[in-house]
């Protein structure tokens, strides 16, 4: 770390202190309470009778129901009010909400995924191979990969984003924090809505969702679902047409020169929930959903190309390279016809879209065996299956493009006894989680056909996984305001990766290129683990409640899943890491001022990161390895107030700092990687805010307008940090605007994204053949919807 950043950490950590203990301090003034400790701020009752404070959410990262700001944890919590106030569509927007949060969409290389990371610590590539870093899940559900994961926030109770490692909660491969989804449950009460939206790029949103009861005060069923549609914002143009002079082949006679255009959506997705009350002693809550999606694939710009693999001699390939700031490229999706030794190969096309085809089945059993003893039961089944197309060079040549098929299976079953005794003083649960997929990954893929270095197959890889696990978590009040927590968790794990590598021309052979050497070939992962939490909280007064904490994270290995030569299939490492935390949650002026602060210490070790260099039969790499270790620290902030009445501001803040304390023997061959370098995906500061105020108009209703503006610094996505890899800092604006009737019957909204029409990057992606490509997201959006509830 540099003397500049060492002098951030101290002034940020001292001021942050300073706060907390000033309000600390004051906090009897603000509250005119007596500075005696209080218990916790709401009864056990009141928080399951739902007899909150306005503003107040319930979570349940513990394993029981707690106010947000009596659980000892780093938590952003969003509710369904602010996912609408702040015209939050799908998990990917959620980061804005939280610091030391980036959630990405993976590129066209990567598919329909969401890239997670969680102060710095996360997983981009979507492979089976890997692990997310950060756990996803709906419901209580994990979702084991990162394809098909940028849920909609459909029908949502709340969103909860655990920051830092949940290896004894959350669990599996939550080594980085957790994302969780909560669907509201049905109630039986009758009342539902509709909503329909239309805006920019020809944009229809059309949702709903209905509660009823089909037998009174027992069974009850809730039906939700969405469609959005939306034209692609980024334009393929075709060159050759654009230059008939050039000598490129063109793709298209339209008078225009367009072949269509990338970042368009088509998505419909349903669920039904049906919840039985058997008694006052058995709950059972059976879900099932549908997702289908046929976007287009994500928009791609290319940023640098060195290769000229496939082009005639003398091409410069930087006459691809469009506008710096035009939503333009040159991709075709077409292989041009070649010849090598097996003979001569027509040419064949690839669609640009990217298609995620899901089901899910789960349920949830709970049974209380009578005061302080319950049980729960989490059972699910998911399957889901799709398939994406990549022109990966984006120029009309065939230098680098694919058509991945991919498909998904997995049974999951969770086990959680809960109680309490002593007096209530010791809350416990004790489970187990089992965990089995198996996922298979195929479709073809041309690198430089009919050169020296062609490299083309067809892929049918075969990904079984199993995982099993036990906890134990337990808090112990040692006084009414002093509580010990501890948990444990033992993970077994297991994976095996095998590759196919198959002649296109011929299925039933190996691939004649340098691939065919990888067909049949098994690599295998098998991993243990002790993951451990301690946790200490203490509550000064009704005010402020301040925690310490000790907790350890894990992430699976696995195999490396792109091998370009038979020395590359290999397998890589788990990643571990031993994590410090203090904390402070604190209200005060009767809550019309919240402020949450944590500041934390990881050691990182094992990092995966992907080796470039080439290797003994083979210039082109892409193999995952345990690099060396880390030191991580950082600070976050976050700020609610509730000056007056309709009157709502929200800010956060973080920053980050990241320091390679070590550097192995794999990762020494890493082109570039010095201790000096940043961590992919990792911006050092972050800062967001809002405001809204709701104008009372009577009779008439309520207007109620609302901005909101986040800045990010920049990132690498690799860990080389080499420049064209660098994705830089932005600032964006949104803006939104309701009407809302007396009644609460109807509401009117009209917002705006990237109101100022900024033009960003998501991320960056530098391929090992000499291509870099950047996915550009949405330019300004306009929308405006109407919703009537019933």
């Amino acid at each position: 770390m540099t003397q500049t950043r060492a002098r951030r950490l101290r002034s940020l950590t001292g001021a942050s202190l300073a706060v907390v203990a000033g309000l600390s301090l004051a906090a009897p003034a603000l509250a005119q309470e007596t500075p005696e400790a209080a218990p916790q701020a709401q009864t056990a009752g009141e928080v399951a009778n739902g007899t909150l404070p306005n503003g107040e959410i319930i979570v349940t990262a513990q394993f029981r129901s707690q106010r947000l700001q009596d659980t000892p944890l780093a938590i952003t919590a969003v509710d369904a009010a602010a996912i609408q106030n702040r015209s939050l569509g799908t998990v990917v927007d959620v980061a804005a909400a939280a610091p030391n949060v980036n959630i990405r969409p993976g590129g066209s290389a990567f598919g329909p995924a969401a890239q997670v990371y969680i102060r710095g610590i996360g997983q981009y590539d979507s492979s089976f191979a890997f692990e997310p870093g950060v756990g996803m899940y709906v419901d209580d559900v994990f979702h084991g990969t990162l394809l098909g994961s940028i849920f909609d926030l459909l029908d949502l109770d709340r969103v909860e984003i655990l920051r830092g490692p949940q290896g004894t909660l959350a669990g599996k491969n939550s080594i980085g924090g957790a994302v969780k989804l909560y669907s509201a449950k049905p109630t039986g009460s009758g009342h539902g809505y509709v909503e329909a939206g239309y805006g920019a790029f020809n944009r229809i949103e059309l949702k709903g969702s209905a509660d009823f009861a089909l037998v009174p005060d027992s069974l009850f069923v809730r039906v939700s679902g969405v469609s959005k549609t939306r034209d692609g914002y980024l334009t393929r143009l075709d060159y050759g047409c654009l230059n008939p002079s050039s000598g490129v082949p063109a793709a298209t006679t339209g008078a225009d020169c367009k072949l269509g255009t990338e970042g368009g959506q088509n998505m419909q997705a349903g669920r039904v929930a049906l919840r039985w009350l058997a008694s006052d002693k058995l709950e059972v809550n059976l879900v099932g959903m549908a997702t289908e999606d046929h976007s287009e694939i994500g928009a791609s710009k290319l940023l640098s190309l060195t290769t000229t693999a496939s082009m005639p001699a003398g091409t410069d390939p930087s006459q691809f390279i469009t506008g710096a700031h035009s939503y333009t490229n040159y991709a075709t999706y077409l292989n041009l016809p070649f010849t090598d030794a097996t003979g001569s190969h027509g040419a064949t096309y690839i669609p640009p879209v990217s298609k995620v085809s899901g089901r899910e089945v789960y349920g949830t059993i709970d049974y209380k065996f009578g005061p302080g003893l319950a049980l729960k039961l989490i059972s699910a089944y998911q399957r889901y299956k799709g398939s994406y197309g990549s022109d990966l060079d984006l120029t009309p040549y065939s230098t680098n493009s694919a058509n991945y098929i991919y498909d998904h299976e997995q049974f999951t079953q969770e086990a959680r006894l809960s109680g309490s005794s002593l007096a209530d003083k010791l809350e416990w649960t004790v489970g187990g989680f089992y965990y089995k997929a198996t996922s298979r990954f195929g479709g073809v893929t041309f690198i430089a056909p009919g050169t020296a270095t062609q490299n083309f197959y067809v892929t049918r890889d075969r990904i079984p996984a199993r995982s099993v696990s036990g906890f134990a978590h337990a808090a112990y009040k040692l006084t009414d305001a002093l509580t010990l927590t501890g948990g444990i968790r033992y993970t077994d794990d297991k994976k095996t990766y095998t590759y196919g590598r198959l002649n296109p021309y011929d299925v039933s052979q190996p691939a004649y290129t340098v691939a065919g050497a990888i067909n049949g070939v098994t690599g295998k992962f098998a991993a243990t683990r002790w993951d451990y939490r301690a946790n200490i909280d203490y509550r000064w007064s009704r005010n402020v409640m301040t925690y310490a904490q000790f907790s350890t994270g894990y992430k699976g290995g696995g195999v490396n899943p792109r091998p370009f030569a038979a020395e590359q299939a290999v397998a890589f490492n788990p990643e571990t890491l031993t994590a410090w935390e203090v904390g402070a949650k604190t209200d005060f002026l009767d809550r019309a001022v919240r402020l949450n602060l944590s500041l934390f210490l990881n050691k990182y070790k094992d990092i995966v990161f992907t080796n470039v260099s080439p290797t003994a039969n083979s210039v082109t790499n892409a193999t995952p390895v345990n690099a060396g270790d880390a030191t991580m620290k950082g600070v976050e902030a976050e700020l609610t107030l509730r000056p007056i009445a309709g009157l709502s501001i929200d800010a956060s803040g973080s920053w980050l700092g990241f320091q390679l304390t070590r550097i192995g023997a794999t990762g020494a061959t890493i082109r570039g990687i010095t201790l000096d370098n940043r961590a992919p995906y990792a911006p050092e500061w972050k800062f967001g805010g809002g405001v809204q105020y709701a104008f009372a108009l009577g009779q008439a209703g309520t207007l109620t307008p609302r901005f909101d503006i986040n800045y990010q610094s920049s990132f690498f996505s690799n860990i080389d940090n080499n420049p064209l890899g660098k994705v830089d800092g932005y600032a964006l604006a949104n803006a939104r605007i309701m009407f809302e009737d007396a009644a609460h019957d109807w509401q009117l909204a009209i917002s705006v994204t990237n109101m100022f029409n900024k033009f960003y990057y998501l991320n960056k992606i530098r391929y090992p053949i000499g291509i870099v490509v950047g996915q550009p997201a949405l330019p300004r959006e306009w929308k405006i919807s109407l919703r009537r509830n019933f």
